[in-house]
């Protein structure tokens, strides 16, 4: 995906690969093969770009270092940070969804996180919606890139009502009606505007009573890209993802990117 967009948008490439000093030794024998064996496959990596028909600007860094940190650093360089998710055990996703997390928590630009997933023909992009400042940065991105690409920008907005064990007889029909109302005056209020700056883009609207996880989800199953936000913040809560980017980016139904507020 990175080499395609690159191409698609005339933008530069550089490849980081990282060799993570954690399950090193500190001796300097350890480390020296180490970065030689990070070039050697960093190398490698830019001979399969030139090999696979990239023509444009390509550059590449190799370091020993914690992944993580030596993410973070390339972000502040970068206009996206592309990550593709590991195959494999169980075990070996949830590492890697961990470090997926973390990548998205701590960069400094959007961050891309690519499965393995087949896309359904013209699927569209899909985007949560809940009224945030972080959703709006979402919004305006997912439509940027609905549009791009040719295919309809669906916004989805989640709800639930609260579930209080034995006052389930309070949510009347009338207090439900009222919920998806408001639901819908987010959901224009969340894509208004978009008509006018895209007038060829079509937009799709669903309202879905269920967690915000499940239905990202399941409205992304073989989508081109889901789109969601996070709220950047700053000192030792910025390592915090929200909650609903965490469960997308561990379920992963299609590409993922996370863009910051």
């Amino acid at each position: 995906m990175g080499l395609a967009r690159a191409t698609e948008r005339g933008a530069d490439v550089e490849l980081l690969h990282v060799a993570d000093d954690s399950f090193l030794s500190e001796s300097v024998a350890f480390l020296s093969e180490a970065q030689q064996a990070s070039e050697q496959m960093l190398a490698a990596e830019i001979e399969h770009a030139r090999n696979i028909g990239f023509t444009g600007k390509v550059t590449g860094t190799a370091v020993v270092g914690h992944p993580i940190s030596e993410v973070e650093e390339a972000s502040r360089r970068a206009d996206l940070l592309i990550l593709g998710a590991h195959s494999g055990s169980r075990l070996a996703g949830s590492f890697f969804g961990t470090r997926a997390v973390k990548a998205a928590a701590t960069a400094h630009c959007p961050v891309a996180v690519i499965p393995k997933t087949d896309v359904r023909p013209n699927a569209g992009v899909v985007v949560g919606i809940d009224g945030s400042e972080a959703s709006k940065v979402a919004i305006a991105y997912a439509a940027e890139e609905a549009s791009f690409r040719g295919v309809p920008l669906v916004a989805v907005y989640a709800w639930m009502p609260p579930l209080t064990p034995g006052l389930e007889y309070l949510w009347s029909e009338e207090l439900v009606d009222s919920q998806r109302s408001a639901a819908e005056e987010a959901i224009a209020i969340g894509v208004a505007g978009l008509a006018e700056r895209y007038p060829d883009l079509v937009i799709q609207r669903e309202i879905v009573q269920a967690p915000p996880v499940a239905a990202l989800v399941q409205a992304a199953e073989g989508a081109e890209l889901l789109v969601v936000g996070s709220r950047g913040r700053g000192g030792l809560t910025r390592l915090l993802l929200g909650s609903v980017s965490h469960g997308v980016l561990q379920a992963l139904p299609c590409p993922v990117i996370v863009t910051r507020a």
